[in-house]
């Protein structure tokens, strides 16, 4: 980023007047190693910029906009994906704010190649079976997801609880893992189910890493949706517990985005950077102090097991 960062500054390309707008610059010196045309990336906030200089030493940029037809796409499926029960063309039209007849070709397309399933009876599309190949293949391309699961595994023998792995994605937590093999008592969230953040015990071990600021920026309105009665209300409370997080490396939920489970949390680090979030679930009448103290030694022994695990193991963890 720093190294990106200095490329816009010394080549005086960061300001744009609108997503249109393509400027040419000059510098005075071209960039060392860069006479064939090397692409590099600018970010910002809000904005991609791609640079890149000739072998004259110009410098040529333009501001990142997204492809609209790869980006209908993935808002058809993104849509579908969160009706369990199907849509229609029609609702997909809706959802999407786009006539029927522009959508049409490419859902067609995407049931063709199985991204997506036509069940012509109810006229309903579905996700199909090429997005689960393509997710396993995500999931299980690497052994690394299976030797945290193993760590967690472990756990839940030990407490008969259930444990989550997952990470942030946006502003939401992804489970990756659910270890409850050994659970007297099944909690409903799977992998690749999303929960906000803000709702769930690993998910504020994973916000803890912001600072005040950035977690007011991200939620501005101040006011956090509620999940269920318990979820905490305001940006300040979360900005409250999360600074407890901090300071003790622990974190919780009491029945915030599931009623009758609480959870403690670590977070998951490597080189300072706060890759995911570990979580054990338990029934509130099975949740007390003795077992706390449990819980929170048996996570610590998990988040430096798989610390260690990501850390041996870098070329392979693509999750974040």
């Amino acid at each position: 980023m720093q190294q990106f960062a200095a490329i816009c500054t010394q080549s005086n390309v960061t300001n744009f007047s609108s997503e249109s707008e393509v400027s040419v610059k000059k510098q005075k010196k071209p960039f060392s190693n860069q006479n064939i045309g090397v692409n590099y990336q600018c970010w910002s906030y809000l904005r991609i910029l791609f640079v890149y200089t000739n072998t004259k030493g110009v410098v040529y940029s333009m501001p990142y906009s997204e492809h609209r037809t790869t980006g209908r796409i993935l808002d058809i499926l993104e849509a579908v994906s969160e009706y369990p029960d199907g849509l229609t063309l029609s609702e997909i039209g809706r959802l999407l704010e786009a006539p029927k007849s522009s959508i049409f070709p490419l859902v067609n397309t995407l049931a063709d190649r199985k991204y997506l399933m036509y069940n012509k009876r109810e006229q309903r599309y579905f996700l199909g079976e090429s997005l689960f190949i393509m997710g396993n293949r995500f999931v299980n391309e690497t052994d690394i997801l299976e030797n945290i699961r193993t760590v967690l595994l472990s756990i839940s023998e030990q407490t008969k609880e259930t444990l989550y792995f997952g990470i942030l994605s946006k502003l939401d937590v992804l489970y990756l893992i659910k270890a409850d093999q050994y659970s007297k008592f099944r909690v409903i969230s799977n992998p690749g189910n999303k929960l906000p953040a803000y709702s769930t015990g690993y998910g504020k071990a994973l916000l803890s890493q912001f600072s005040p600021e950035q977690i007011n920026a991200f939620y501005p309105e101040g006011t956090l949706p509620p999940i269920t009665a318990n979820t905490i209300p305001t940006v300040e409370e979360l900005n409250t517990q999360l600074e407890g997080i901090r300071k003790t490396g622990f974190s919780y939920e009491k029945g915030e985005s599931t009623i009758g489970i609480q959870c403690v949390a670590v977070p998951i680090a490597l080189e300072g950077k706060i890759l995911a979030g570990v979580s054990l679930a338990v029934p509130e009448f099975r949740y007390d102090a003795e077992r706390e103290i449990l819980f929170k030694s048996l996570l610590l022994t998990a988040k430096r097991d798989i610390e260690k695990i990501i850390a041996t193991n870098k070329n392979q963890w693509n999750y974040s």
